[in-house]
């Protein structure tokens, strides 16, 4: 078949396939512009969304495998051990020349009776560098976390700040 030939068939072709015919191929036509608009950027969206997912997952598996801090590793405090952190904390409140004016301590006992955390609310009054460092000392303390803090000064002026301070202390029951 030469040129000519095709050149006449292609004529030909609306009138052999009729409307059906035409129907059929501008649906082709659509379904090949939807696939390449459409479909091949989603693919490939995937396929990166994939490979970041298997880069997110080996970098996590490595992270998982990373020894343990040693607050991590450090035991959990001993049941009898609260008054001994009541002394501590007063030593690093005088320490940081903080004034701890009243303390109000509350017992919760945690999963399942394993761990009891001791509460301590307390005001004070001390200098923000100096409560900084408080908190530095205290959250260095294995067990305890810094729960609520609030800091307020009577004049915009003033060095003396007013705190009201939550800590928790987390011990294990034996």
């Amino acid at each position: 078949m030469n040129a000519q030939q095709l050149k006449w068939h292609a004529r030909q072709w609306s009138r052999y396939a009729g409307l059906l015919g035409l129907v059929g191929l501008g649906l082709l036509v659509f379904a090949a512009l939807v696939y390449t608009k459409d479909v091949k950027p989603f693919e490939r969206d995937l396929t990166e969304r994939e490979i970041k997912l298997d880069r997110d997952l080996a970098e996590l598996k490595r992270a998982a495998v990373q020894p343990p801090s040693p607050i991590e590793q450090a035991d959990l405090n001993p049941p009898d051990s609260f008054t001994t952190f009541l002394r501590d904390s007063a030593q690093i409140a005088g320490k940081h020349r903080l004034s701890v004016l009243q303390s109000e301590y509350k017992t919760v006992t945690e999963a399942d009776g394993a761990l009891v955390r001791y509460g301590v609310q307390f005001p004070a009054n001390g200098r923000y560098p100096d409560l900084r460092d408080f908190i530095g000392a205290m959250e260095a303390q294995p067990g305890v976390r810094v729960e609520a803090l609030s800091a307020s000064r009577l004049q915009v002026g003033d060095e003396l700040l007013t705190v009201q301070l939550q800590l928790s202390y987390l011990t294990e029951v034996r």
